[in-house]
């Protein structure tokens, strides 16, 4: 734990979603850094409940997670990990980060799930576009807010511009093609052996590539592990650690829990 997290007086509340890739970080890295704090959760499927004038007074940016803390709130995963865990201030570590962080996940998550369910290309753009127009009905509800929403909305059309049907084949395959780019250069560093990717100790650039890879596995991707040794190695060490549990890692999609969560059963 950081001197800041231990210093920060009242329990920290961290916002988040159970299948959210980010606060699947934020939760691994308070895991890691045994800082205790209470779990609300946000139903970012459903309700929309991240749409919410409180929650966007919160966090303008509409996402989860968000670590609300006795003085501010951290409203990206990148900055609770380095609250827990301390900030990445050598030069590997920060390469591993930027590197994960530069990579758009969600196009490699709904981009698959575009390209190989044809009900999907249909529908996910629907929903896309109904968020879009929520957005633009609350910044009219709300002048003060009004910006916000309004600059929200834009991220949306970009979204659905993004994930039109003739291009999500070819969008999929080549977020799937830097995945598995990213897979050979975390072979290529761990071969040497080493037990975390930049030794002497675990820290923010596992707690980012253990999410990656559990993502890997749910996106369909995690027959290329076995074929790199030493991230088979490195992989198999990441899920025996206490944290990957504690912190509710998803490697595959659980519809139940997913509809549970909305309907308020195991939100935790």
């Amino acid at each position: 734990m950081t001197e800041s997290a231990k210093l920060s007086g009242a329990k920290p509340r961290l916002y988040q979603t159970p299948s959210s890739y980010y606060s699947m970080i934020a939760r691994l890295a308070l895991a890691e850094g045994d800082v205790a704090y209470e779990r609300v959760f946000v139903d970012i499927h459903y309700r929309l409940s991240q749409q919410q004038p409180d929650y966007v007074r919160l966090n303008p940016g509409m996402t989860v997670p968000t670590l609300v803390l006795g003085d501010r709130a951290l409203v990206e995963s990148r900055d609770i990990a380095e609250y827990a865990l301390g900030a990445a201030t050598d030069a590997e570590t920060k390469a591993w980060v930027d590197l994960h962080y530069g990579y758009p996940i969600e196009e490699l998550t709904f981009g698959g799930i575009l390209a190989r369910n044809p009900l999907a290309r249909i529908m996910i753009p629907k929903r896309l576009e109904a968020a879009r127009r929520q957005l633009l009905a609350h910044a009219a509800e709300n002048p003060d807010l009004s910006s916000v929403y309004e600059a929200r909305a834009a991220v949306f059309a970009g979204r659905i511009k993004a994930f039109e049907p003739d291009a999500v084949v070819a969008l999929s395959q080549r977020r799937r093609t830097e995945a598995i780019g990213f897979m050979d250069r975390l072979e290529h560093a761990l071969q040497d052996g080493r037990p975390v990717l930049v030794p002497p100790a675990y820290g923010v650039a596992d707690v980012v590539w253990t999410v990656f890879l559990g993502r890997m596995e749910f996106a369909g991707l995690g027959a290329e592990i076995p074929k790199r040794p030493a991230l088979a190695r490195y992989w198999a060490a990441l899920q025996a650690r206490p944290s990957f549990s504690a912190a509710d890692i998803w490697t595959k999609f659980h519809v139940g829990r997913l509809i549970g969560g909305i309907l308020g059963f195991g939100r935790n």
